[in-house]
C-alpha cells in the first residue's frame, strides 16, 4: 500500500522520496494497493535520477539492485547454441537491458530440474539450464521464489526471444 505522504525509497539510486498525491485514473485518490495502476507524484531530490526500471519501495525494506544473477533459463527454438560470453538482452518488466551469459553452470531436465549435465560447453535449442549472467547496469530484482512477478524476464538475441528464465540467486 501507498499513501499520500509517505516516504518511499527509490531504487536502484537509493534516493528519499515523498509522496505528494496519487491518481487513479486521473481521480486523485488518498492511498493505492498492490495491483492498482496508479500515477504517483513525488518531490524527488534529482528529477533526472529516474529512468525506466526504477522502482519505488519501502525504505525498511528495499528490493534489491544488481548487475549479476544466476538463473534458471528455458530455451527456446534457437539457431544458434548457446555458450559462455553469450550477449544478449535481458526484457524485464519494461526495461531492456545489455546482458552476458558468463557461466554455464548446469544443464537441466525441462520437467523434474534435475542436473544433466555440470558445466555444459552449450545450451541447444528446446533444452534447460542453471546460468550466470552479468547485466550492463543495476537493475531491481527479487528472486523468483519470493516475488514471482520481480523475479523472472525474458532473454532476446539477434531480435529474436530465445528464453525465459526465472531468478535464483543474486549478488
Amino acid at each position: 500500500m501507498v499513501q499520500t505522504g509517505d516516504k518511499l525509497l527509490l531504487m536502484p539510486v537509493n534516493e528519499m522520496v515523498h509522496v505528494k498525491s496519487i491518481s487513479i485514473n486521473d481521480a486523485n485518490v488518498q492511498c493505492a494497493f498492490a495491483g492498482d495502476q496508479v500515477v504517483v507524484t513525488a518531490s524527488v531530490p534529482d528529477p533526472n535520477s529516474i529512468s525506466l526500471g526504477s522502482v519505488l519501495c519501502d525504505p525498511a525494506e528495499p528490493i534489491k539492485a544488481t548487475t549479476k544473477i544466476e538463473a534458471r533459463i528455458v530455451i527456446f527454438n534457437i539457431d544458434f547454441p548457446v555458450t559462455k560470453g553469450y550477449p544478449v538482452i535481458i526484457h524485464y518488466q519494461s526495461l531492456s537491458e545489455s546482458a552476458t551469459i558468463t557461466r554455464l553452470i548446469a544443464q537441466i531436465h525441462k520437467s523434474t530440474g534435475e542436473v544433466v549435465k555440470n558445466r555444459p560447453r552449450c545450451l541447444t535449442k528446446q533444452s534447460s539450464g542453471l546460468v550466470e549472467i552479468e547485466i550492463g547496469r543495476p537493475i531491481c530484482m527479487e528472486l523468483y521464489k519470493d516475488y514471482r512477478e520481480l523475479g523472472r524476464f525474458m532473454i532476446r538475441s539477434r531480435g529474436t526471444t530465445i528464453a525465459a528464465g526465472l531468478v535464483t540467486k543474486m549478488w
